[in-house]
């Protein structure tokens, strides 16, 4: 059962990578909404997701109180990039958001050699989505106005 779900656990994760990269290749809008906008507001429902499941992790540890402030935190400025009005700026402040959350899983998870492998797709992961950030952002800024 372990192995299923771990396997299953690997599949969501890149699952979850995947629509990062749609609307980095999707170029202009979706149905009259922008990609930088769609992207936006993927990345905060992930990061606000990923900001929830640290609660998850902590609830039967001994509670690791700053993680479970910055989790509140980061779900929260996840939520405020969507009122900028500038997208760039949305995402620019987004993408630190995933290795904030990286860093706290690494806090909660790295004293436990079971989960190591977690931490592995973890940083995977989170590298695959700060390049579609990376991506999306130069693009972004080479269709600007000059």
């Amino acid at each position: 059962m372990v192995f299923q779900s771990r396997n299953l656990s690997i599949a969501l994760t890149y699952a979850g990578a995947i629509p990062f990269w749609v609307f980095v290749l999707v170029p202009g809008t979706v149905a009259g909404v922008s990609t930088a906008y769609l992207f936006a507001t993927y990345g905060a429902i992930i990061a606000s997701f990923m900001a929830g499941t640290l609660w998850g992790q902590l609830r039967g540890a001994a509670s690791d109180l700053a993680v479970l402030a910055a989790s509140n935190l980061i779900a929260l400025m996840s939520f405020a990039t969507l009122m900028l009005s500038k997208p760039v700026l949305s995402l620019a402040v987004q993408m630190p958001l995933f290795w904030l959350l990286l860093a706290a899983d690494y806090r909660i998870c790295s004293s436990d050699d079971k989960r190591l492998w977690y931490l592995r797709l973890r940083f995977r992961v989170t590298l695959v989505v700060s390049l579609a950030y990376g991506v999306m952002l130069l693009g972004m800024n080479a269709h600007a106005p000059a």
